[in-house]
């Protein structure tokens, strides 16, 4: 667990505002009271990797829409909405709600060799139903994403999906339907391998 923490009122404020300014659909209102009662503005992006800080969830997805906002417009400024990239960037990793908690380790001291108690997030899953699978599921509870949108979010680990890894094709089936789907991949890899590196 990193000793940095987000600016988590700034980045809740910027999110929301993206929220409501781009997204356009029915229950969008319920999900931010939903997502206000959770722990996704406090929450980690991980347990080890990228953004595994208070508030890294928030930002992490606020990398990832800026990455494929700033992608789609030089590549392809005319293929996709704001609006798809807003739900699919922002909700992608909603899956992380309520998934982290804090914990202890015990550690050698690297300069006196002594056993100290460290602090570290540990993994809780509450619902365990996949992880891009979980994100379209609790989507759905409140909005009605479209297609693209879901394919985007359920494929956005690409090939480190587990369901890749296993030998599953669809990821690629995904990405010939829809071109949110390798900006999404694109942006959440952009985001967290060189966006978030020295986070």
């Amino acid at each position: 667990m990193e000793n940095k923490t987000a600016n988590t009122t700034e980045n809740k404020e910027r999110f929301l505002k993206i929220c409501r300014e781009e997204i356009n659909r029915p229950g969008l209102e319920n999900l931010i009271e939903w997502l206000e009662k959770s722990d996704f503005f406090q929450a980690p992006a991980s347990s080890k990797f990228h953004g595994n800080y208070v508030g890294g969830l928030c930002e992490h997805s606020l990398n990832v829409y800026d990455v494929a906002i700033h992608l789609r417009d030089t590549y392809a400024p005319d293929a996709i909405t704001t609006e798809s990239i807003a739900v699919a960037a922002l909700f992608h990793d909603i899956c992380k709600v309520h998934y982290y908690k804090k914990g202890f380790r015990n550690v050698k001291n690297n300069d006196s060799g002594q056993w100290e108690k460290k602090e570290i997030w540990e993994i809780e899953e509450r619902l365990p139903l996949g992880h891009g699978e979980k994100s379209c599921i609790i989507l759905q509870w409140f909005i009605r994403p479209t297609v693209d949108e879901l394919l985007a979010i359920r494929w956005h680990m690409s090939g480190f999906d587990k369901s890749v890894i296993g030998g599953d094709y669809s990821v690629s089936k995904a990405q010939d339907y829809t071109p949110l789907c390798g900006l999404i991949q694109a942006a959440d890899m952009v985001a967290s391998n060189l966006v978030e590196r020295d986070s």
